[in-house]
Formats: C-alpha cells, sequence, structure tokens
C-alpha cells in the first residue's frame, strides 16, 4: 500500500524511502530496483571513480524516477563528474560531507532537485541556503559516519 508524504509528492514515489548513494555499493542495478519497487534509488558517484560513473549513468538514463550521489568534498576534486551524472538526467542530485553551494547553481539549472546529507545543525541551514530541497539528517549511528552526534541530536 503507498504511504502518502510530502516526500513521495516531491519526488512522485509510492513509499519514503531513499536508498544510500553507498560508493560502489549502490549500482545501477540496485538504483532501478529501488525505484520499480516504489522508493527512489541513488546511484552511488562515491569518490569519483569516471570509468564506474560514466558506465553505471549510462544504464538509467532515460529510467524516470532516480538520483545520483557524490561526496562532495571528492567532487571538488573533480567537477566534471557532475557532468556526467547530469548528462543522465537524474530527477535528483545528493551531496554528502561539504559545501554545496558550489554545485547547487549547476544542478538546479539542470531541473535536478538538490538532496543534502548533514551532520549537524550549521550543515542544515548551508544545505538550505544552497537550495536544497531534501535533508537526509545524519548521525554516527549511520555506518560510522557522522560528526559525533546521532541523528536524535539533530533532527530536533
Amino acid at each position: 500500500m503507498p504511504i502518502a508524504t510530502p516526500l513521495t509528492e516531491l519526488l512522485g514515489i509510492r513509499h519514503p524511502i531513499l536508498s544510500a548513494p553507498m560508493d560502489t555499493i549502490a549500482g545501477s542495478r540496485l538504483t532501478r530496483a529501488v525505484s520499480e519497487a516504489g522508493g527512489f534509488g541513488i546511484l552511488g558517484g562515491g569518490y569519483g571513480d569516471r570509468v564506474r560513473l560514466q558506465t553505471e549513468a549510462v544504464e538509467l538514463k532515460g529510467f524516470a524516477s532516480f538520483g545520483i550521489g557524490f561526496i562532495t568534498w571528492s567532487l571538488a576534486k573533480q567537477p566534471e563528474l557532475l557532468d556526467i551524472a547530469l548528462d543522465a538526467r537524474p530527477q535528483a542530485i545528493m551531496l554528502s560531507f561539504g559545501d554545496p553551494s558550489p554545485f547547487a547553481p549547476r544542478i538546479a539549472a539542470s531541473g535536478a532537485r538538490l538532496i543534502c546529507q548533514v551532520q549537524s545543525e550549521d550543515m542544515a541551514k548551508q544545505a538550505l541556503d544552497a537550495g536544497a530541497e531534501i535533508l537526509i539528517a545524519q548521525g554516527t549511528e549511520a555506518g560510522g559516519h557522522g560528526a559525533s552526534r546521532t541523528t536524535v541530536d539533530i533532527v530536533p
């Protein structure tokens, strides 16, 4: 049974579930499976393996509902990877661990939504100022990632 929320309405999905863009784990096959099941699959762009990103993004080109996610500080070292991602026409780009503002205008101009993973209130404000439409609050309980805070501390 579908669950209607502001998130499902914004992304046009049936269930408020987004897969994490886990570097090489979240390939096009997982991304497509999550989206086909009614969630929102996000391809892992991770640390910037250009060949892998090109190969996986091509598999999703023309697919209606998916995103591509990057480690922001790594994307800053290879900003041209954003062009590869945007060429696949994702519905959203997810940025984690860094300032999204250098990339936000290009993401917005493409028509993709900006999703930002944040680990603090200051990061949330920075993401919103950059134009993020979706925030993912991440604490230390998320696979070891985080900034010494739990999600319970961030969300309120």
